[in-house]
């Protein structure tokens, strides 16, 4: 009997001691989404290609070549603008510059970039210094975030996220992302098939299976 009122006491203390503790402690309101505190930052970025040119003319490697060629493709495929062309001031004239500025031409039209917005100008430059001919071309980056400082992560009696709680996740997107602009404005959705949702529709009126076609070597049963 002693021992059954002792544990009763024991209980009935233990509960006083938590209703007493939960009545001490302040709510605290939830934050924001953690996706808000580590945004993906986009930057304007300049890519650029040099190409050094002598006077008798332009001679590329085969690996210098490829260089170009796969320049010209990044452009096509995330270039913001016109592609620019500098020249040195003191080769402007050189048949060096001639032949760079075709090659880049010639480059366009074989990645079906005949028709881009092509810029030249000129820059200063000391007569008979190696100065290079430039190609570049702006565009969207994703900025690199920085998770090292990642708060105490045993604080949670408040049952909130620590301040750089998600930052990895977002980071990896961020790593992930081909083409930046996707997160400034979402891609234009192309206008549906009117006439396969006629044909679902017209299917499904007369209690017919809507689902397409398979062949016969899609269909693959359990006993194989």
């Amino acid at each position: 009997m002693k021992n059954y009122n002792r544990t009763l006491m024991q209980m009935l203390t233990a509960a006083f001691l938590a209703g007493t503790l939960s009545a001490c402690t302040t709510p605290t309101p939830s934050g924001p989404p953690s996706v808000f505190n580590n945004k993906i930052q986009v930057a304007e970025s300049i890519e650029r290609l040099e190409l050094y040119t002598r006077p008798n003319g332009l001679e590329l490697s085969a690996r210098d070549q490829a260089a170009v060629s796969q320049f010209l493709q990044a452009y096509g495929h995330r270039g913001n603008g016109p592609l620019y062309i500098n020249v040195p001031s003191s080769a402007q004239s050189g048949l060096g510059a001639q032949q760079a500025q075709a090659l880049i031409r010639r480059n366009l039209g074989a990645v079906g970039l005949g028709r881009a917005d092509v810029q030249t100008g000129q820059y200063q430059s000391a007569y008979g210094s190696p100065a290079p001919v430039v190609v570049s071309y702006r565009t969207l980056k994703t900025l690199p975030q920085d998770c090292r400082q990642s708060g105490n992560t045993a604080l949670s009696y408040a049952n909130q996220p620590y301040d750089s709680f998600g930052c990895f996740n977002s980071a990896n997107l961020a790593a992930m992302i081909d083409d930046p602009r996707q997160l400034l404005a979402p891609y234009d959705m192309t206008a549906p098939d009117s006439q396969r949702r006629q044909a679902v529709y017209d299917k499904y009126i007369a209690g017919e299976n809507t689902a397409s076609t398979q062949p016969a070597r899609q269909e693959i049963s359990t006993q194989e």
